[in-house]
């Protein structure tokens, strides 16, 4: 794993070999190459909220899993909102306006939205299927008349709303991806290996700012119930490799809230909500020194 200045000349990211197996995949990588070891890896403190915010640095505010259930979040001072998906428990309309509610009460100047596995309606392919089963698994969901969730995130009027697309802000490039490793056949599944590499190539070199909903392999990504890791390696080769971000934050994993990096990129887990859905890990905010002026 070369750290420092890219290779010149473009990075093809192929399907690993262990692509299906992430604790195969985890277990083999750290003894071959020690690549989840210091130096090359290692935990990071989350930043005191009242820190202040160096000159001529953009302070985030990440979150990610609040469930619908944000009342009692305490938000901190910050610029721009990221937020990682799973902000509803199914992707109603209503919990969609309640969570658009809560954006539009939070004083940051840009808040940046990306769904997650829980935003059922708006992943078209799978409400798509769904009206088509007999055996409804989510009863509210597939009781929904077409016309009722055809344009779901035009209710997210408080946030700029990313699917596998980019905004700059504040000179930042940022690009949000909703999609996650097959669990339990929830929206935004696809099946390890090629399927998912093909969204993750679609992620533009060049990015500051990743947003997945769920984690690469090897960071934050540690299910202890299940003794296994979850991540994905086609979007950790993806992010080390090529698109090298400067931040990549997601959610997804409730249990491996925090914050690690390799030295280039610093990892954010910023699931609000714990395994047993309290919201109760706290924002994480995290300060990037703005860009040059071109």
């Amino acid at each position: 794993m070369a750290h420092g200045i890219p290779s010149q000349g473009k990075v093809t990211i192929t399907v690993d070999e262990y692509s299906s197996n992430p604790t195969q995949a985890f277990t083999h990588y750290n003894i071959n190459q020690s690549r989840f070891q210091p130096p090359h890896v290692h935990m990071v403190d989350p930043i005191p909220y009242d820190t202040p915010k160096p000159a001529g640095h953009t302070r985030f505010v990440c979150v990610s899993d609040t469930h619908s259930r944000t009342d009692g979040i305490q938000m901190p001072y910050g610029d721009v909102l990221l937020h990682t998906g799973d902000f509803t428990e199914l992707g109603l309309p209503s919990e969609v306006k309640k969570f658009n509610d809560w954006l539009g009460s939070l004083p940051y100047e840009f808040k940046i939205v990306i769904a997650g596995n829980h935003e059922l309606t708006f992943d078209k392919d799978f409400m798509a299927d769904l009206v088509k089963q007999d055996y409804y698994r989510f009863p509210s969901v597939s009781k929904l008349k077409p016309e009722d969730f055809d344009n779901v995130q035009s209710l997210l009027t408080n946030c700029l709303y990313l699917q596998d697309s980019e905004v700059t802000v504040k000179g930042f490039r940022i690009y949000g991806t909703p999609w996650t490793p097959w669990f339990n056949g929830w929206g935004f599944n696809l099946p390890r290996g090629q399927s998912l590499l093909d969204k993750w190539n679609l992620v533009p070199e060049g990015i500051d700012i990743l947003m997945t909903h769920g984690p690469p392999l090897g960071f934050r990504d540690w299910v202890p119930k299940e003794l296994q890791r979850v991540g994905c390696v086609e979007l950790l080769n993806t992010v080390q490799r090529r698109v090298r971000p400067k931040l990549h934050v997601f959610g997804g994993i409730h249990e491996g809230y925090g914050i690690m990096t390799d030295g280039y990129t610093t990892y954010i887990n910023a699931s609000t909500c714990t395994v047993s859905f309290q919201p109760t890990n706290p924002p994480i905010i995290f300060d990037l020194p703005n860009p040059q002026a071109s």
